[in-house]
């Protein structure tokens, strides 16, 4: 089986951070949000994190041979696609609605069966991280065969979230200057409710690994989550020597899709960024907390 390290959460909570670190472990492989190979790897062709559209990159061309080697139609991914949205996120909470909803996802989780195998192959890797994020990606993932999923449900603040998405941020694996979607704080709370309560609910029982994981505590102490986290996945072994004290050494990666901090290389100094303490207005802030409140304590907020 080919063991898969999730990184689940709401969107801008650091995921992008954690796939960079883990990444530079030896024997692993950053994929970055694998979700999108389909759309935005193939389809659209934006850049992989080398910094090449992905069809040139020199590794998912191989990669993409190797699981299909009578090629894969990526328009039909993507279609396959529809059924992992947000809006069927009670059908993977609800049990009731489970088969007909993983009769809908078979489909895809036969197409992953091949893919995230083809990875680990070609790579050499111990271990594949995926940062996702999306709940209903991560319980697809959960029923693929070939894969031996570890979970790390990432958590950030809502009020550092909201704030987080609305600040302008620049696309930077798009042919032309694109802006990065933007959302509101009350649509990015109920988000954060949601998808932080659906990946509790499904996976803190389950038989898989999980890790609960604040975006706080990896950034003030980001060796030892890293070591939680290689602990919940049976790599307590694995070296780190990329990783002193706040201070990572970042090489190339050859991630899919993500946040533009994935294509950051060198040494880099990680910092909290709790800029929405001083620049959130109150506003805002309360609205987040209201819509929050009830659910925020559970979480360590």
């Amino acid at each position: 089986m080919v063991k898969v390290i999730s990184i689940t959460g709401a969107g801008r909570s650091g995921s992008t951070i954690l796939d960079n670190v883990l990444g530079g472990i030896s024997g692993a492989f950053s994929g970055g949000e694998l979700r999108y190979i389909w759309q935005r790897g193939l389809i659209e062709q934006r850049l992989c994190g080398c910094s090449r559209p992905l069809p040139e990159c020199e590794l998912w061309p191989q990669i993409l041979e190797r699981a299909f080697p009578d090629g894969v139609d990526a328009a039909q991914a993507v279609a396959l696609s529809h059924y992992v949205r947000t809006r069927f996120t009670p059908a993977a909470r609800i049990g009731a609605l489970h088969g007909w909803y993983n009769k809908k996802l078979q489909p895809l989780a036969t197409i992953l069966d091949a893919l995230y195998p083809a990875i680990a192959e070609h790579t050499g890797a111990r271990f594949i991280v995926d940062s996702s994020k999306l709940p209903t990606y991560t319980y697809l993932l959960s029923r693929v065969p070939s894969i031996d999923l570890r979970i790390v449900h990432l958590i950030r603040d809502p009020r550092a979230v909201a704030h987080s998405w609305g600040r302008p941020k620049q696309q930077l694996d798009t042919a032309e200057a694109r802006a990065m979607t933007a959302i509101g704080p009350a649509r990015s709370a109920l988000d954060w409710v949601v998808w932080n309560t659906t990946i509790r609910s499904l996976f803190a029982d389950a038989s898989v690994g999980y890790l609960q994981l604040r975006y706080e505590d990896l950034i003030t102490s980001p060796e030892t989550a890293v070591r939680r986290i290689l602990e919940m996945a049976d790599e307590a072994d694995a070296a780190t020597p990329h990783l002193q004290g706040n201070t990572v050494e970042l090489a190339g990666n050859h991630t899919v899709s993500g946040n533009p901090g994935r294509f950051t290389t060198g040494t880099i100094e990680l910092a909290l960024d709790e800029a929405w303490r001083r620049d959130m207005p109150a506003s805002k802030r309360k609205l987040v907390e209201r819509i929050t409140g009830p659910f925020r304590g559970s979480f360590g907020y």
